[in-house]
This record gives C-alpha cells, structure tokens and sequence, in this order.
C-alpha cells in the first residue's frame, strides 16, 4: 500500500472512531433491531455496580444484593480506578469502553498483519471502525468492548509465541484468565487462544517440533486454569449464594430447542453486518466443501474457532441479545475477507461483485451512524437527573435516601452517583426492604407485577415522578415512588 493510501486509510479510520466520542452521553439508538435491547436501560449499571457502590455507599460488596462484579470483577475495577480521578461520571465510563474499542481494532489490525499484507490489516481496521453494531454499543459502558480487547490480545500474542518462549506462553495464559474474569463466556472462545500457539510452532512430520507446541499449549492453558481456579475456589467459598443467582445454569433446560436457536442464530448473524457475515458463512462452507487449503490458514482457522465458539456460547444461551455479537465483529471481517481475497484472485468477476457489495454496506453502516449522531436524544439521561433531582430535595426529611429498583444503578451512573441498589439479588425483595430500608422505589412500565405487589405489600407507595418517552415509541416509562410505612 503506497502512503497516500496509507494516509487516507488512517485518516478514515481514526475519524470513525473519534465520532464515538461525539454525543456520548446520548441515548443507545432504538431503531431497527437495537430496539429490543434492553441493556441500555440496564447493563451498564449492573456492571459497573461494584465501583458505584464503593463511591455511593462505601463498599462495593452488597450482601444479598445484586453482584456481578464478584465473577467479572476485571470491569468494575477499571471503571472504579476511573472514578478516582474523575468521579462517577458516566462520560468517563462510556469513554473508557470506547477506548477498549479504539485498542480492539488496533489490535485486529495486528493479528492481521500477522498473517496478511498491510492492505488486508488496513481494511480490517476501516471495517471494524465503519462496523455500525461496534460503533454503537462502543459507546455503552458494558461488557463486551472490554472482552473483545482481551480476546484480541490473547490472540495476538498467541501469535508471537515461539519455541521455548514458555513466559509468554504464560502471559497467554493470564490475559485469557482476565478475559475470562471480564465476562465468564471466556470458556467457549478458548481454542481460538490456543490454535496460534500450536499451529505457528508445530511443523507437519516433525515429532519434535509439535511435541514443543503442545508443551506450549500446555503452559498456557495450565496458567489460565490455575488463575481461574482460584477464583472459582473463593467463588464457592465465599460468594455461593451470589453464584447460585448470578452464574446458576440449569444445562438441561438450556439446551432444550437448540435446532431452532442455531437456525435464529444464522439470521440474526447478519445483525454484525448484512454482507460481511453471509460472506463469512459462505468462506466457512467453501472451505468445508472445495477450498480445505484454508484451513491451514493460521487466521482463517483462528477466525473460525472464535465464532463458532462464541456462536455455540449464544445458542446455549437462549438466543442472543444484539450486545453478545459484538463479540463476532473480528473474525466475521477476518473470514469474509479471507474469503473474498480468493474470489478476487481466482474469480475477478465474482469478486468485484464482492468487493461492491461489501462498500455499499459499508456505506450503508455509515448512514446509519451519521442518522445517530445527527439526531441525538437524551431522555435517558434527563430521567436520571430527574429521579436524582426529585431524590436530593427530600435529603433533608430522611437519613437514608437509598434508591431500589431493577436498573437503579443505571439511573446512579447516568446522572453523577447517588446511592443505589438493585431489587434482584440473593436476598428476597421483602427480605431486603427490611434489612436495607429503601426510601425510594423505581418501577418500570411492563416492569414483573410481583415486584410491584412485594414493594406494596411492605410499604405504602406514593408517586413522585413518572418520566416518559424513554423510547421513540412512548412506551417505556420509569416511575419514582417514595415509600412510606404502613
């Protein structure tokens, strides 16, 4: 790739992802598919839960409340050190994931590179940073921006692996167990880890060579179930009745209708793009069928081992939200584009249709950020203040101003921090209105009625606010009551 090229891939690229930071305390976008997302109302309160309670409450450990952040604590200890400089401030929280995001494509460029041109690690950069679904949930402090980073760097330097170099077989290793201690689907990606390590240091015919590989694979698995043990150990020893709630699974019931699932799962794959994943699709079959040369393609197999291990982990979870395929952004652009580098290789013809098909939905996924940025909406966070606002002018009338309610920590981080708790957890709500003594009760429309009926049953409800519009729609609303005794 000559320089001025270079440059104005750059240019393109670093533009895409500097918009990221442009309305960022903006609404998540409720159009299309991201309108059945619900974890914009949510998630990013769950899982930055342990910093806002160690900032609003004085520890980030709530006996029987809701706590994620014991299993996936590697989040909530980045945002919590944020904090220190800059207070609760969703601004910071949000930014911090999407500097997790700007790190992700700086490193799929450099797995890339590993095994391809510049060119090719050029365009994977441009696409993942023109990826609407990326450009999106970048901008939410949630998980999955985090765990693509660290998935990304187990990768890469599985890749620098070599003969002998057991510390950075380690390393592996450890930033698999943090990955893992982000988000616990770490499990389902980790032969996508390990392939680099074996496949870069074992030579076919070799016994001696791939001995060597498989000593490597083995130190930094050995590393990984070390570092992950332990935790399981005090999850179990100190943390059960959190574990039972948060991690309990019953495999049985999960894998009932699985067929169909799979079968939603290929539809909803084009959620990542509408033709980088077909393509994707098509490469995994054409190397099934004629092109087995490509599996022994250390990122193409490398590729296809992280998606279909991440595929597996969202058909054994019930069918994915919208969230759970950003995780798939990089090797649906690392397997389509394996793919059409052969077609424009060997096929001109189909190839061009390729490549045209591919810029007209990269021109497709820009329209639909600039519509975004263009048209930012705010009611999430005029709600938050709101609620706060509505909070802080009675803090004089009662000692303890707690705030309960499914996704109250959204509503503490959205508007500064204000002290907060979640209605689910391992203490029954009942139990909790007595242990805790909650002031005031947050209550969602379409919200579960027996949420409502435990509160009422405890204490008289008496609305103070009701903020609508939460949604183009209208039909998501969020109602503060302030509750008295009976």
């Amino acid at each position: 790739m000559r320089n001025k090229s270079r440059l104005l891939w750059l240019a393109l690229v670093l533009g895409l992802l500097g918009l990221r930071l442009w309305h960022i305390r903006a609404d998540f976008p409720s159009y299309h598919f991201y309108s059945q997302e619900g974890a914009q109302f949510t998630d990013e309160g769950f899982y930055t839960g342990a910093a806002l309670s160690h900032f609003t409450l004085g520890h980030a450990y709530i006996p029987g409340g809701w706590n994620p952040g014991v299993f996936m604590p590697v989040w909530p200890l980045m945002v919590g050190l944020l904090f220190h400089f800059t207070g609760i401030s969703v601004t910071a929280a949000r930014s911090l994931a999407v500097v997790c995001t700007w790190l992700s494509v700086l490193l799929a460029y450099a797995v890339a590179r590993q095994y391809r041109s510049q060119t090719f690690a050029c365009i994977v950069a441009f696409l993942m940073s023109a990826n609407a679904l990326g450009f999106f949930y970048s901008r939410l402090a949630i998980l999955e921006p985090a765990l693509a980073m660290f998935l990304l760097l187990a990768i890469y330097l599985a890749g620098q692996v070599r003969a002998g170099n057991y510390a950075l077989a380690a390393a592996v290793g450890v930033v698999f167990a943090v990955m893992t201690l982000t988000k616990t689907t770490g499990p389902f990606v980790l032969p996508a880890v390990l392939y680099p390590i074996w496949a870069n240091n074992r030579e076919a015919g070799d016994r001696q060579d791939r001995a060597a590989a498989w000593k490597l694979v083995a130190v930094a698995l050995a590393t990984a179930i070390f570092l992950l043990g332990c935790a399981k150990w005090v999850w179990l020893h100190h943390y059960a009745a959190d574990s039972s709630i948060i991690l309990g699974l019953n495999p049985i019931w999960q894998l009932k209708n699985s067929p169909p699932r799979l079968l939603r799962f290929f539809g909803r794959g084009t959620w990542i793009d509408p033709v980088l994943f077909p393509l994707a699709l098509a490469g995994f079959i054409a190397a099934l069928v004629k092109l087995r040369f490509l599996w022994r393609d250390t990122l193409f197999t490398t590729a296809f081992l992280w998606e279909t291990g991440y595929a597996a982990f969202i058909v054994f979870h019930i069918d994915g939200p919208p969230r759970y395929f950003v995780a798939m952004i990089a090797p649906t652009i690392w397997l389509a584009l394996i793919f059409t580098e052969w077609l424009w290789r060997q096929h001109r013809r189909f190839g061009v249709a390729v490549v045209a098909c591919i810029a007209v939905s990269v021109m497709w996924n820009i329209a639909y950020i600039g519509n975004y940025l263009l048209h930012p909406r705010y009611t999430l966070l005029q709600a938050s203040q709101g609620i706060k606002q509505a909070i802080e002018a009675q803090s004089g009338s009662y000692p303890n101003n707690l705030l309960i309610g499914r996704g109250a920590d959204e509503f503490s981080l959205v508007s500064g921090g204000f002290p907060t708790m979640d209605s689910d957890g391992a203490m029954p709500l009942a139990e909790k209105l007595d242990v805790y003594r909650p002031v005031w009760f947050m209550s969602w429309t379409g919200d579960v009625p027996l949420r409502m009926a435990t509160v009422a049953g405890k204490r008289q409800l008496v609305e103070r606010a009701k903020f609508y519009a939460l949604d183009p729609s209208g039909h998501t609303a969020v109602t503060l009551y302030q509750l008295l005794p009976r």
